[in-house]
């Protein structure tokens, strides 16, 4: 199931219509989707985040009720992602959260 943050980071070339239009994008799985990266809480337990082409994301996989994915940013491209990933760590940084799975999740826990 594809959970989306209430703490969401995005990029500065992501506006609430593009994010609007990329959220709806994901609804339908069999659409061919660009233009975005989406950075989730990871998914292997030992990274921190993971970064996903919109174009590669597993929608299907993802919407299944035992496996969630709580997507916390979302970015132009890769590189771009990258860049928001540095200024989520940078963030828990400035707030003291441990730089850690666990400090991670308990972040993003709405």
């Amino acid at each position: 199931m594809i959970v989306w943050s209430k703490k969401l980071f995005t990029s500065d070339s992501i506006n609430e219509k593009k994010l609007k239009k990329i959220k709806k994008k994901l609804l339908k799985p069999d659409k061919i989707r660009f233009g975005a990266h989406l950075i989730t809480l990871n998914t292997n337990g030992s990274d921190l985040f993971d970064i996903y082409s919109i174009m590669f994301f597993p929608a299907r996989h993802f919407k299944k009720d035992e496996y969630d994915a709580k997507i916390i940013g979302v970015a132009g491209g890769g590189k771009e992602a990258q860049e928001l990933a540095g200024e989520i760590i940078t963030k828990f940084m400035e707030e003291g959260i441990e730089l850690s799975p666990e400090g991670a999740k308990e972040y993003f826990n709405e």
